[in-house]
């Protein structure tokens, strides 16, 4: 099947101009079919919206008919007699008329109005790829980011066409970049109100986003189905098939009883491999593509039969370091099995995790396709099992990676690293991508996603051709921009995070580099930074002859470099500045929320929650009731209690003295296994390391007298994970670890029926019960009143 969708691609378009003319725009037409279908419809939308933005010119659209310029959508041009290939998109100009038109997926009549969200889920759009052709290169346009905003040209003083035809067809049969939008079901959730969509906002934005990336030309002739494979197995079969299902510590169940669709298979069982295609051959239609990628997560098969795939793992590594071989043999036994019926059928599988390395005794049968996620940074080593995979016989890989989610929302300049990437993809043969996923920062990090899904439509064009095409969206400022941009990836990506690349990883635990940047900010980023900045763009927007596009732009980019420092300030602040910091980020995001074009769920749920509310905006939007507060010191004192003896001997109601002075110091902005430059005892230090159990922290603190018959509370920025809290021996309340995020949530427990106004300080001792993780308080502390 492969080869005659390769073969295809071996078609060459060109476009060729003659002599410049000027229709008569007044008694223009787009002309549809009588009975058009949805994707000619919005193909014909879409024309006569570009028109009128960049001309002013104001055409109907009409069904049949006729028109002294007539400006066909859907209807091949004169004398094309040869066959679209797949995808393929062609346009011609001439005096008479234009004609666009393109293979598409086949798709149902148009009514009254275009399924917009409809028309993007289709992969084939050569008719709609067409007009974005025509437009690009009759006009310059550009679209560097979705929403009308983003749509780029340089100003005409008039809308002249030359005469010409043209066209585009895909050199990469899939070409994808995952939109990256949680479904409206869920897109609120844990979003503060203020930030939050309405179905109508959340579809407007869907189609915008949607419709970017068909402008971008992400699309497919290569209708392979992958992804997770067995999510719902252990559901339909686990009861009466166990021995489908890995077998882990003797035992074949999900070793997470709550998340069944993680289990692993065994893959070495031939009665799983029958079911594969007992269930396939089932199918009506029947699919000529069969999906095996394996479950997300760990605990793989330990099975006498699944270790004996394996091969021996490297030096100082688990047995499960490397499971190439038998995830490889698996894929190839259904392929076989599956090709007794239909020598056409293709399986899909990952190369992925533990088993993305090449094997070492398998050999691939070359009608597999493999879903290759490599790493982002180690460059030679991916280029060197790209390699080694095709000597051991795959010939269909397509790029599947995660790299996108290094994103932290600032700038980071990490746009030629993603092009090189994906060269690299391009130079060893893929067939297709699946990049997970854009994350809608689009001023910051915008420039990235832009540049590589300009790679896909154009894969000979060089990094510096695409950069430059991003930096003439903002005409006479287009220098300016470009040392902007091109700061942060000399000064910022290249000289500080990729030589820390490692160190980043490991402060982020588990290998997560985003999370180690965002909990070390400060070692890599600085005020200075924006600053600087500000007065690249303050600049920019001083330059002569801006178009009011080119303003608004400069507009958003400004505002964005603003909430960056802000961002900054607040995620770095010492505690004694952390709620100030965090509250004037609020108030800025809550003026800005509209015009910064960012995407507010991943934002503060994916990055900022996630990590522990890293700029405080949970802890200021939850208790933004409180009229005032005061911050309590980051050093506390710390009692190790690995005997459960604190609430027998009543260590709550030790004296605030005899707690600063014989217990231990300890942060309360990282957790008690992360306590380097404390000034603990190294012993203590060093226990705490791997120290899963009872904890008490205790500090005194001077409220303000003028709170005196005011609501107080303190209000805790993080604990992990359960805790009680006393004030001057007196049980305030407790906080009961129960949901699985608690541990990076703030709360306040109120304490003003503790407080004694008679004595100069009151005592705070809490209780922190740990069970896995780093343990205790970890976030600034705060004494807050309503």
């Amino acid at each position: 099947m492969l080869k005659k969708i390769l073969s295809c691609l071996l078609l060459i378009t060109v476009t060729v101009f003659a002599q410049r003319f000027l229709p008569d725009w007044q008694n223009a037409a787009i002309i549809l079919p009588e009975k058009p279908n949805i994707v000619q419809g919005f193909a014909a939308e879409e024309l006569q919206k570009h028109l009128a933005l960049i001309g002013g010119v104001q055409l109907k659209i009409q069904r049949g008919g006729s028109a002294a310029f007539p400006l066909f959508v859907g209807t091949l041009p004169p004398g094309r007699e040869q066959p679209l290939a797949p995808e393929e998109a062609l346009w011609q100009i001439s005096p008479q008329g234009c004609w666009f038109c393109g293979d598409d997926t086949p798709s149902s009549e148009l009514k009254n109005r275009v399924p917009v969200a409809g028309v993007c889920r289709l992969q084939k759009l050569g008719t709609l790829t067409a007009v974005y052709d025509f437009l690009e290169q009759q006009f310059q346009v550009r679209w560097i980011e979705p929403g009308d905003g983003g749509i780029a040209f340089p100003a005409v003083t008039e809308l002249s066409l030359q005469a010409g035809q043209g066209g585009w067809v895909p050199s990469i049969p899939k070409r994808g970049l995952r939109l990256g939008i949680a479904p409206f079901k869920s897109y609120n959730q844990d979003l503060p109100e203020a930030f939050q969509l309405t179905a109508e906002q959340w579809e407007k934005w869907n189609n915008e986003v949607s419709v970017w990336s068909k402008r971008m030309r992400m699309g497919s002739h290569l209708p392979m189905q992958y992804g997770h494979a067995f999510t719902t197995w252990w559901n339909k079969y686990g009861e009466q098939h166990p021995e489908y299902f890995a077998e882990v510590k003797g035992k074949r169940a999900p070793t997470r009883p709550k998340m069944p669709d993680t289990i692993k298979m065994c893959v070495s069982n031939p009665g799983l491999h029958r079911q594969i295609i007992e269930n396939w051959l089932a199918g009506n239609p029947r699919s000529k593509f069969i999906n095996v990628c394996e479950n997300d997560w760990g605990d793989f098969c330990e099975c006498t039969e699944c270790r004996k795939l394996d091969m021996p793992p490297p030096p100082g590594k688990s047995w499960d370091y490397d499971l190439s071989d038998r995830y490889l043999y698996f894929a190839n036994q259904v392929q076989k099995l599956a090709a007794e019926h239909d020598p056409e059928v293709t399986v899909c599988t990952y190369a992925y995790s533990v088993y993305r390395f090449p094997p070492r005794r398998e050999k691939a049968d070359p009608r597999l396709i493999i879903g290759f996620v490599p790493g982002m940074f180690a460059f030679e080593a991916t280029d060197r099992m790209y390699k080694e995979w095709n000597a051991a016989g795959a010939r269909q890989l397509f790029l599947r990676p995660n790299c996108q989610h290094s994103n932290t929302s600032l700038p980071m300049g990490f746009e030629k690293l993603m092009f090189d990437f994906f060269q690299l993809g391009v130079r060893n043969g893929i067939v297709g991508t699946d990049y997970d996923s854009i994350h809608h920062f689009w001023a910051n990090t915008g420039i990235s996603d832009y540049i590589l899904a300009r790679a896909h439509c154009y894969p000979d064009k060089t990094f510096a051709e695409l950069e430059e095409e991003y930096y003439s969206a903002y005409g006479p400022a287009a220098a300016d921009i470009r040392e902007y941009y091109q700061y942060w990836r000399n000064e910022v990506w290249e000289k500080r995070l990729m030589p820390n690349r490692e160190t980043i990883a490991e402060r982020g635990r588990y290998g997560n580099f985003r999370r180690g940047l965002m909990w070390d900010l400060h070692k890599y980023y600085s005020e200075q930074d924006f600053e600087l900045m500000d007065r690249i763009l303050d600049r920019a927007a001083a330059r002569e002859g801006l178009e009011a596009q080119v303003t608004a732009r400069l507009q958003r980019l400004r505002l964005s470099n603003q909430h960056n420092l802000l961002l900054y300030k607040a995620i770095t602040a010492p505690v004694e500045k952390k709620f100030t910091r965090s509250r004037e980020l609020l108030t800025f995001r809550l003026a800005n929320k509209d015009n910064l074009n960012l995407d507010w769920r991943t934002q503060l749920v994916s990055i900022e929650r996630s990590f522990g509310d890293l700029a405080g905006t949970y802890a200021i939007w939850n208790f933004r009731d409180y009229a005032d507060f005061q911050s309590m010191p980051e050093k506390w004192f710390f009692k190790i209690d690995s005997e459960d003896l604190g609430l027998k001997e009543k260590w709550e109601l030790t004296p605030g003295g005899q707690i600063t002075s014989t217990w231990e110091p300890i942060k309360i902005t990282s957790g008690w296994e992360q306590q380097e430059g404390s000034g603990m005892h190294p012993k203590l230090l060093e226990l705490l390391k791997e120290y899963d159990g009872i904890g008490y922290y205790g500090q005194t603190v001077k409220i303000n007298p003028d709170w005196k018959g005011k609501e107080i509370a303190l209000l805790f920025g993080a604990v992990d994970e359960s805790c009680w809290v006393w004030v001057n021996g007196k049980a305030a309340g407790e906080r009961i670890f129960k949901n699985s995020d608690d541990w990076k949530v703030p709360f306040a427990i109120r304490i003003d029926h503790c407080i004694d106004w008679e004595a100069p300080q009151q005592t705070v001792v809490v209780r922190v019960h740990d069970r896995g993780g780093q343990g205790g308080i970890w976030k600034p502390v705060a004494v807050v009143m309503k």
